[in-house]
């Protein structure tokens, strides 16, 4: 398994180089997110919320970009579900890499990756965790107004119908920082 994550990891490294190279419209987003959690999580976690630094590299001459993205979400466990003095929680880091396509200031998004799902618990004398890596997916649809990206987006690591599979839906606010060439950019 830790083969074909550093496989993944090396192809999506190669893949963002390669999008680099190329002319267009490239920005850093940095987001935040209210992350509902869905299937087996929605029944046992409350209402998550997550962050992530995304590299959009344009090719092209059509409104189009290469994604890779980074993200960190988290989802405390309903206290219902708890022992006395029980602490849990799902915590999930996905790296992605995708493709997003503009239509005028909508825009449409898939990625794929892998997530690294961890489950904790913790009471007064110990703590202890299960850490997973899965392949991942996400899809989305999103406004771009100036800077600003409003989106919605559905996320899976529900592959394998584990205990520590992640599913949510994320309503995202991320902030674009443009780094390109002013030549370079769509008209």
């Amino acid at each position: 398994m830790k083969s074909h994550f550093y496989l993944l990891a090396i192809l999506m490294f190669i893949f963002s180089l390669s999008a680099e190279a190329q002319k267009g419209n490239n920005q850093l987003q940095i987001a935040g997110q209210v992350a509902i959690p869905t299937g087996e999580l929605g029944d046992l976690a409350k209402t998550g919320f997550g962050a992530s630094a995304k590299g959009l590299f344009g090719f092209g001459v059509t409104r189009q970009q290469i994604t890779v993205e980074l993200g960190y979400n988290y989802f405390a466990v309903q206290d219902k579900y708890l022992p006395t003095g029980v602490d849990a929680q799902y915590r999930s880091i996905p790296l992605y890499t995708g493709y997003r396509y503009m239509l005028g200031d909508f825009y449409l998004e898939s990625q794929a990756g892998v997530a690294i799902n961890t489950i904790y618990a913790s009471n007064a004398f110990q703590l202890e965790s299960d850490t997973k890596a899965y392949f991942a997916w996400a899809a989305g649809v999103g406004y771009s107004l100036k800077s600003f990206d409003f989106s919605v987006r559905y996320q899976s690591s529900d592959v394998q119908k584990e205990s520590s599979d992640i599913t949510f839906v994320g309503f995202r606010v991320g902030y674009r920082l443009p780094f390109y060439n002013k030549n370079d950019q769509w008209k």
